[in-house]
């Protein structure tokens, strides 16, 4: 609730008010100190940006990866799946086509990309430390940014004043926040994209922006309600319009913030998106009606939403699926044969079932699951989704494909996908010479993608993996089901690719009644075994076969580096993370580094 210029009693007590020549120096002030303290948030950004310039470099330098990521294409459904056709698709797509002058074409054959080590790989000393997670999957290094962020702010709302005498500042830093948290609540804001992250890996900063904007506000109302009811003018003020809208935001805000706890995001997602739509668009209107210098600010917050409307209305197909039960998994797969290409290991996709059959509002519920195929892949057409059975949405999914089991054929269902969103950012797993992918559960939906594109991408000479290893921890044995067809056809294809590709499966539990184990006839590569994983071991096998394995030629003979990348429950994330702490910096140098690449899990 905006004060007037000057405080009700004539006093001066603040030393901002003291200096004070004109009645509007103080909130000119104000406004200063808030805008220089956003500007130093800028600097930071861009120094971030400024460190991942040669990555961002190396990405769109490379035509076979630039190009993904950004948009689903559309194509027509493959007329077959056979070894034949794969060998073609891969064959042509081992080259590109450059016209030149005249009708004349000539083929280029693209080249692996360059392979640029972290900026993080500087820090390497503090890296084990500044990874160890602090507060729920928010590492350490993540908890000192948002201490970092906090200081910010706090210098820019105590600086030369005091909140018990000027609380027009805490308005002001509330509202300076607009911009921020509604940028890293868009799935298409620009700050991921500079820094080369997941939009997903962003989000804790948006939740920890969104409570220190609501602090604020609930500060600066504080103040004045308890200035006005100790000079007996409370009731005077509030009657007045702008104040009444300061109560609609700061009720606003209020609410916001109380829907967007775990419990609401967790157990109802509808009624935590649907509060945030309305709550916040409410609190924009009324923020600007109860404080005119806030205007600027809500209009850069406003652009940035309606952009990002804009390009998620872009980024959605209307397309028919085919759905059918994975029982073995307690999942449901959606195959959307319809979009081929445009997105990257890693990425998810939102997708809404338009049907009837979801129920009265499940029709209208947007999902995110993880791409479980790789773009133009060559194990599986089309674009894949396993969905796993993990609440009420994804359980009346899983009953409407049981029934279309029960008839003999897959059921096709109309469906809205929206993305790609996501995704490694600017690290290219094709540009390691090893890599080591470690998920757990529903997490083979990354592992999957990932293996399927490297050995797409070896096959088109536009990978330097030369070492892949796949590790997946499943509950029981008969997980592997479903997938051997695909294991099988992957590993089929990796030595003609040029790449070492093993799978290891685990099963942590014993059978139990109903489940039948059966005998697998496992094809070379594949392994099947109980218990937990070692990880260690299992990093230092892929290590030691990188340096082992052939090299690039302009590559000196030197391997590019090893990634672990991670996809599964936090204690699987840990177990990686020690794992690479473990290895010595000598080995690590004479591999190139090793990286870490840990998903969103269960997307």
């Amino acid at each position: 609730m905006a004060e007037g210029r000057t405080q009700l009693d004539g006093s001066s007590s603040s030393p901002l008010r003291a200096r004070s020549h004109h009645p509007g120096d103080v909130g000119r002030e104000d406004v200063t100190v808030v805008f220089w303290a956003d500007m130093f948030l800028v600097f930071i950004v861009a120094l971030c940006t400024l460190l991942q310039l040669p990555r961002i470099y190396a990405r769109l330098s490379n035509p076979s990866e630039r190009r993904y990521g950004h948009f689903l294409h559309h194509s027509l459904p493959s007329a077959s799946t056979s070894t034949a056709s794969q060998t073609t698709v891969s064959d042509h797509s081992q080259s590109e086509l450059v016209r030149t002058s005249g009708s004349d074409e000539k083929v280029v054959r693209s080249a692996p990309p360059t392979h640029i080590p972290a900026w993080e790989s500087l820090l390497r000393p503090f890296v084990p430390f500044l990874r160890t997670h602090f507060v729920d999957r928010i590492h350490l290094g993540g908890t000192l940014f948002c201490a970092f962020y906090f200081g910010v702010l706090l210098y820019a709302g105590l600086y030369q004043t005091s909140v018990f005498t000027n609380p027009l500042r805490a308005g002001y830093v509330a509202v300076s926040q607009i911009p921020w948290i509604v940028v890293l609540a868009s799935k298409n804001n620009i700050i991921s994209l500079l820094l080369g992250i997941g939009w997903d890996h962003l989000n804790y900063i948006h939740r920890f922006a969104g409570r220190l904007l609501t602090i604020a506000a609930n500060v600066h109302v504080i103040g004045f309600v308890y200035k006005w009811t100790m000079a007996g003018s409370f009731t005077k003020h509030i009657s007045q319009a702008r104040y009444a809208w300061g109560v609609v935001a700061i009720v606003c805000i209020d609410v916001l913030l109380l829907f967007s706890l775990a419990i609401w995001r967790l157990r109802a997602y509808n009624i935590f998106y649907l509060s945030h739509i309305i709550a916040f668009i409410l609190f924009l209107v009324a923020v600007c009606l109860h404080m005119r210098a806030a205007v600027p600010w809500v209009i850069a917050g406003a652009s940035v939403y309606v952009a990002d409307i804009l390009l998620r209305c872009i980024k959605t197909h209307i397309c028919t699926a085919r759905i059918h039960c994975i029982p073995e998994l307690c999942a449901t797969s959606v195959e959307i044969p319809s979009l081929t290409s445009g997105w990257r290991a890693g990425q998810h996709v939102r997708i809404r079932v338009v049907s009837m059959s979801m129920g009265w509002l499940g029709w209208s519920e947007t999902h995110p699951f993880t791409i479980a195929s790789a773009s133009r892949g060559v194990a599986q057409q089309g674009l894949v989704l396993l969905c796993k059975d993990t609440g009420r949405w994804t359980r009346r999914l899983q009953e409407l494909s049981r029934q279309s089991k029960m008839d003999g054929s897959d059921m096709t269902v109309p469906v809205m996908v929206e993305g790609p969103y996501g995704g490694p950012g600017d690290t290219m797993l094709s540009s390691f010479s090893g890599v080591l992918l470690v998920v757990g559960g529903s997490g083979i939906s990354y592992g999957l993608a990932a293996a399927e594109e490297l050995i797409r991408k070896a096959a088109e000479g536009t990978s330097s993996v030369t070492v892949l290893d796949l590790v997946w921890c499943v509950r029981y044995s008969d997980c592997l089901t479903p997938m051997l067809p695909i294991f099988t056809s992957l590993l089929a294809q990796s030595p003609s690719a040029g790449v070492a590709f093993q799978i290891t499966v685990f099963h942590t539990r014993a059978e139990i009644p109903g489940r039948t184990f059966r005998a697998y006839d496992l094809p070379a590569g594949l392994t099947l075994l109980t218990g937990h994983p070692s990880i260690p071991i299992r990093l230092r096998d892929v290590v030691s076969r990188t340096q082992a394995a052939g090299f690039l030629p302009g590559d000196a003979g030197k391997p590019r580096g090893v990634l672990a990348g991670v996809c599964g429950p936090m204690e699987l994330g840990e177990d990686v993370r020690r794992a690479i702490d473990e290895i010595e910096p000598d080995v690590q140098r004479a591999v190139g580094g090793v990286e870490l690449l840990e998903e969103i899990y269960s997307l």
